[in-house]
């Protein structure tokens, strides 16, 4: 899996907004196929960062982040690295 972050540096960036962006994002995969899965964002509010992870091509990643109006800085190609999958909570399922 190919892997790639949307740096994105937004004065005035709330988790409303971040929210609102990961909506647009979500919107514009879901409008047409393509390569490109929107996995989520981490929001960094005190540096006003949101770095948006998707899996696909980066051009396709651009395109599609340009599309759904993402204002990111730069798209980069990243790894996981010892990433562990946290237990449910008693009385969930998985």
């Amino acid at each position: 899996m190919c892997w790639q972050v949307a740096e994105c540096l937004l004065p005035g960036l709330t988790p409303a907004i971040a929210e609102a962006l990961g909506e647009r994002l979500r919107a514009e995969v879901a409008s047409a196929p393509s390569e490109v899965s929107f996995i989520g964002s981490l929001l960094m509010p005190e540096d006003e960062v949101l770095l948006c992870l998707f899996a696909g091509p980066a051009a396709d990643i651009r395109a599609l982040s340009e599309r759904a109006g993402l204002p990111f800085e730069r798209i980069l190609h990243c790894v996981g690295l010892g990433w562990t999958r946290p237990e449910p909570e008693k009385g969930l399922s998985r």
